[in-house]
Order: C-alpha cells, then structure tokens, then sequence
C-alpha cells in the first residue's frame, strides 16, 4: 500500500514550492524524490473516501435497526407520508407549464467557476532552485514541449536579428541534448534581481552537474523569461525579456559564466501552475548541447 507525503523543503525543492504531494511505494523511504529530505505524510485520497463510505454505511445500518425494533415508529413515518401525499398531490387538470411549479432552474445566473484565480492569490516564495537530476532527454515531456514552445518564440522575436534569430533557432533545433537547470522566481511587476538572488543563483550554478556543463565550450545556455497571463500580452513579453535579460547579465558578470547564451521572453504562460498564475513569473535557465 502506498504512502502519500509533502516535502517541506522549501529552500531549495521545486515539488514543496508547488505544494505537491508525492506517492511512496510501502517498503521505499519516506522521502522527496527531487531533494532527498523527508517527507511529511498527509492522508491519501483513498482513506479519506473510504471513512465517507464507511460512516454512510453506518448512517444506514443505524436506520435498519431502529426500523426493526420501534414497529410503532414506522407506522408514524408511513401515516405521516400519506397525509403528506394527500395534501400535497396537484390537481389532475393542473397545466403543466404552470410557471408557479416550474423549479426547474431556481438559479438562472450561477456564480462564475470556482476554479478562476482570485485577484489577490498570495505571491510564491522567492528562491532559486535546481532540480536534484537535471533530465537532459530532449524526448521526454516538459523537454519536447518547451522546444516546441522556444522555437515558436523565436520565429516571432522583434528586437533580434536575423543572424542571432538564426543561431538560436538551429542551436535548439539542432540540440543533441537539452534540459531546465535552474528556476528564479520573480515578484508581480519587477524584472530585478536581489542580493540574495544572486547569491542563491550563484550556488545553484557552483552545483557539480551544472559545473560540468559549464565547463563544456559547446554548451549553450538559453534563458527564458516568463510572466503571468494576466495583463496586457504585449507588456507581458516585455516584462518577461527583462526578466531573462537580468538573469543573463549576472550569470556573465557575478557569476562568471562564460558560456554562449540566448535569452528569449515567452510572454504570459501557464506553463507552471494553471491555477495559481503567480507562480508563473519565473526565468528557466535551459542548457542545449549541439
């Protein structure tokens, strides 16, 4: 039997950052399966059901018994129904477009959807993370997509040349391998990074698996810069190339990285949480090997 828990590892796991829980095999340790740390068990699905049924059948079992052993009791309950029955059956001429017995939509104009994003939906926590195994299969889901998605972008970049439009198409296009390594946060409207931010990313690329890559002359870095779909779509690109842009610049001079890198504003997306839009004003730093 399965165990359900949530990572509470917030510094530096991308699965407690969205709140999501995670599934463990019975005999396989009770931890996160992107950072390692311990997992804080929650109720699985299942059980919660299964207490609903349970205290159902109880209701009903209840009901039974006090049926069988009180016969004066259900002689009250039936006389009851039929002088219900007596006073409340409708004339047999009654039309049956009768407006006063027409309950058939007592609500003509239902509240929106439960599921719209409030407007004042609390702002993500701010910290930089890495996945613990960078997933460099350009085959797999989010890898395919975000390829997909980056070339599309690229085609529809106005502030870029034709040549560098070119280098960064065939870069990914072309690309061997690619895989997300870091995530930075951003808060609603700014395009800046602090000093805690830029120490956090600096740790995040000091990483041995990404110190490999860096240390790779063919390895391109392609930063993508993201906003929340709120809003204007043309401020939201605009935000989100200032975004990658910042990334990009202290990468090179605070972070000495010195690889080649693209950076590409993708506009509002839901790419990361469809529910909680916030979540989405993030950069992505992907690296693509030729």
């Amino acid at each position: 039997m399965s165990r359900f828990g949530k990572c509470q590892n917030l510094s530096g796991c991308l699965l407690a950052y969205r709140g999501e829980e995670t599934e463990v095999e019975k005999d396989q340790p009770f931890i996160c399966a992107e950072c390692g740390k311990p997992l804080v068990e929650v109720k699985s699905p299942a059980a919660f059901w299964m207490r609903y049924v349970y205290g159902l059948l109880g209701i009903v079992v209840l009901a039974g018994v006090a049926f069988a052993v009180f016969p004066p009791l259900r002689g009250l309950i039936s006389k009851g129904k039929g002088h219900h029955d007596a006073n409340e059956r409708p004339p047999a001429e009654q039309p049956a477009d009768n407006p006063t017995t027409d309950n058939s939509n007592p609500n003509p104009n239902p509240n929106p959807p439960a599921d719209n994003t409030p407007s004042n939906a609390a702002e993500p926590p701010k910290f930089v993370t890495s996945p613990k195994r960078i997933e460099m299969d350009i085959s797999k889901g989010e890898n395919k997509t975000v390829k997909a998605e980056v070339l599309t972008r690229v085609d529809q970049m106005p502030n870029v040349s034709g040549s560098n439009k070119d280098k960064l198409y065939m870069a990914v296009e072309k690309a061997r391998k690619m895989g997300k390594i870091i995530t930075i946060p951003f808060s609603s409207g700014k395009s800046d990074l602090s000093a805690t931010d830029v120490q956090q990313l600096k740790a995040e690329l000091d990483k041995p698996e990404i110190v490999a890559l860096r240390g790779d002359p063919t390895a391109v870095f392609v930063i993508l810069g993201y906003a929340d779909p709120k809003g204007d779509a043309k401020k939201n690109i605009t935000i989100s190339e200032a975004r990658a842009e910042t990334v990009r610049r202290n990468m090179k001079d605070k972070c000495e990285v010195i690889n080649v890198m693209h950076t590409v504003g993708m506009g509002g997306s839901k790419l990361v949480d469809a529910q909680n839009l916030e979540k989405n004003r993030i950069v992505e730093i992907w690296a693509v090997l030729p």
